[in-house]
């Protein structure tokens, strides 16, 4: 399941975003979920530099998360707590139609907030970027350097809850992955955010401890791991009366 290490040509400071432009959803819904695993790679501008501070536009490959990466406590009535791996019930098949194979070039906007595990940036589409369908505004919740596995296990829980992205969950376009080359590093734009984490332990072997995979994932420091996801409203008002729409 490892991702393919970013080309070269992603470490040419000199491919610069010129114009950005922002896909505004004028279909259905129906074409925001068609979208959901059209994309295979992200290249991603704005989130990485080089050793000089140079910005390195990032290509970031699709990963799959396998079925048994998250272990589950399964507790039945008059049996003793056993750990299984993957679904207790059979994930019912994917509704979605086959992977695509489109390469989405993002440009990271605004910081909308950030966390122990990871922090999120709007994303703006380029212009060159041909889509099937039509994207709802996304944001880019990347992992910090050391929060790799939380990623990863979200991701699990997206693919689980499938059928209910869009509905109750936002939708989830792909968990993405590169591996940092040598002097690579997170940008100015980012490390404010990092900092804070950085310095705390950040060994989560306890958290894992009965899955391999994702023990493993907590020992590395060199990818940059990130989910593409809808963007969310704001926070709906208390005390307000509810339109039509929102009951």
């Amino acid at each position: 399941m490892a991702p393919a290490r970013s080309s070269d040509s992603t470490c040419d400071s000199r491919l610069k975003p010129q114009v950005v432009a922002t896909l505004v959803p004028q279909q259905a819904e129906e074409d925001w979920s068609r979208a959901l695993n059209a994309i295979s790679a992200l290249t991603i501008h704005g989130l990485i530099t080089d050793t000089e501070g140079a910005n390195i536009p990032m290509i970031l490959h699709r990963t799959v998360a396998p079925l048994d990466l998250v272990p589950l406590l399964r507790l039945d009535e008059g049996a003793p707590p056993e750990v299984v791996y993957g679904p207790f019930i059979p994930r019912p098949p994917s509704t979605l139609p086959e992977t695509g194979d489109l390469h989405v070039q993002l440009i990271l906007a605004e910081e909308k907030g950030c966390g122990r595990s990871s922090f999120v940036h709007e994303v703006n589409v380029l212009p060159a970027t041909t889509l099937p369908a039509h994207l709802p505004p996304l944001v880019l919740k990347v992992a910090r350097s050391k929060r790799r596995a939380e990623i990863a296990r979200e991701a699990w829980f997206y693919d689980e809850l499938e059928c209910l992205q869009g509905v109750v969950l936002p939708r989830c376009y792909g968990w993405f992955e590169a591996e940092l080359a040598e002097g690579q590093s997170f940008g100015p734009s980012t490390r404010a955010t990092r900092r804070s984490s950085d310095s705390e332990d950040s060994n989560l072997e306890w958290r894992f401890e009965d899955s391999k995979q994702l023990t493993e994932m907590s020992h590395s420091r060199d990818y940059v791991s990130v989910l593409l996801l809808e963007k969310m409203g704001g926070k709906l008002p208390i005390g307000v009366p509810l339109g039509d729409d929102l009951v």
